[in-house]
């Protein structure tokens, strides 16, 4: 009966999204206890590196929304790749209970940790003493808060609306594109968006495009016996790898300004954080090699040779012209490491060339994100077509029931 309160068709799937969108931008907009706005007014035409602003909450990390999505990515990252190395009896005895305390624990942590790096790069209107000491804590405590009021909205989002939780990564997307281009100059917009374009172009089609492993199912003797088929994508996981580089690019970086605090005479430390952003090349290839690795091992967490060998043969499935076991799986995994490479060398051209345009200085830091961030676009408008349609076609079924 409780059920039938919450939005189901199309038209109320999508007027529930736009409310949580709507909350997640009023939130947006709730400053944090003691920061100086007044200081980042001469920030406000100049935004920063684009892949960190789809992740964050705000451009300027003043507000209760400043830590973004960053901490649920974060520790949804670890604790899938965690349970993906679990064999499938293991994994099938894991709770879904257990992995979301698991995954919320770490969320915990991490936003607590990065609330406390954030903290200490903040502007406050108040000069030191106590009062400095309070507001970094309310703060603090105000990040973290907020970190899980966006986890709320986007889960929510995902039961019963559409886009899934991918669409507050959509708001800050639209919000950074806007006012990226808003204030670059025509001639370096040219060549990076030349490039954005070129890059939605193929991920549109890596996103429909799949290679299909043939294979036979004991349980089907009709003319689409020989119509089964292990499909991957040519982009096996979307836009992830760009979303959670992003989020695991902070860990060093956390890790060096914690160095700094312990050493602050060590040059070799200090010059390290002042060239661990991406508009260095130590940044920019540090960011690259993030991408190669969460690229290589997503496509391993969500297409996992090991567990299809193991279903398939439990089941008496097997691909034509193998023997169920070990050499399934050496045939899949074969085939889905050729995929992985190929999509992180894509990944890696679209994002790493603007990183080097920008080191040459052909094109500004504020606008060299700009092709991974289309890419992102295009992977999650991919996705929401498909949900749109699916619940359009859930509609046309039941009124064609009733």
């Amino acid at each position: 009966m409780k059920d039938k309160f919450f939005p189901k068709t199309l038209f109320q799937k999508t007027i529930y999204a736009i409310g949580i969108m709507a909350l997640y931008l009023v939130g947006r907009e709730i400053p944090l206890y003691g920061v100086d706005l007044a200081a980042y007014d001469a920030f406000r035409d100049h935004n920063q590196d684009l892949i960190m602003q789809t992740i964050g909450g705000d451009r300027y990390k003043t507000s209760l929304f400043a830590l973004g999505i960053s901490p649920f990515m974060f520790s949804m990252l670890f604790v899938q790749v965690f349970v993906s190395i679990k064999n499938a009896d293991s994994k099938n005895k894991t709770s879904p209970k257990k992995i979301t305390q698991a995954t919320l624990l770490l969320m915990l942590v991490w936003s607590i940790l990065q609330a406390f790096f954030t903290v200490s790069s903040t502007i406050y209107i108040y000069d030191g003493g106590i009062q400095l000491l309070i507001a970094q804590i309310i703060s603090g405590m105000e990040m973290v808060t907020g970190a899980f009021v966006i986890l709320y909205l986007a889960t929510r989002n995902g039961k019963y609306g559409v886009g899934g939780q991918t669409i507050l990564i959509l708001v800050n997307i639209l919000d950074s594109v806007v006012n990226t281009v808003r204030y670059a100059e025509m001639p370096e917009l040219e060549i990076i968006g030349a490039l954005g374009i070129l890059a939605m172009v193929f991920t549109i089609i890596f996103e429909n495009s799949e290679y299909r492993i043939p294979m036979q199912r004991i349980s089907i003797h009709n003319i689409y016996s020989d119509k089964n088929y292990i499909p991957i994508k040519l982009n096996p996981i979307g836009m992830m790898p760009v979303m959670f580089a992003s989020a695991a690019f902070m860990i060093p970086m956390y890790v060096l300004q914690a160095l700094s605090m312990l050493m602050p005479n060590d040059k070799n430390v200090h010059w390290a954080l002042e060239n661990m952003n991406t508009t260095k090349p130590l940044g920019a290839i540090t960011y690259v090699v993030i991408l190669y690795i969460i690229t290589l091992i997503f496509s391993y967490v969500f297409i996992s040779p090991k567990n299809l060998a193991e279903n398939m043969q439990k089941s008496g499935d097997s691909i034509m012209g193998l023997k169920a076991g070990r050499k399934t799986k050496r045939f899949i995994g074969f085939r889905l490491n050729i995929i992985a490479l190929f999509s992180a060398t894509f990944f890696a051209l679209f994002i790493g060339l603007p990183f080097y345009l920008q080191i040459e200085g052909l094109v500004s830091a504020e606008i060299m994100s700009l092709p991974s961030v289309l890419i992102a676009l295009a992977s999650i408008n991919c996705n929401l077509y498909r949900e749109t349609v699916a619940v359009k076609d859930y509609d046309a079924y039941n009124v064609a029931i009733f």
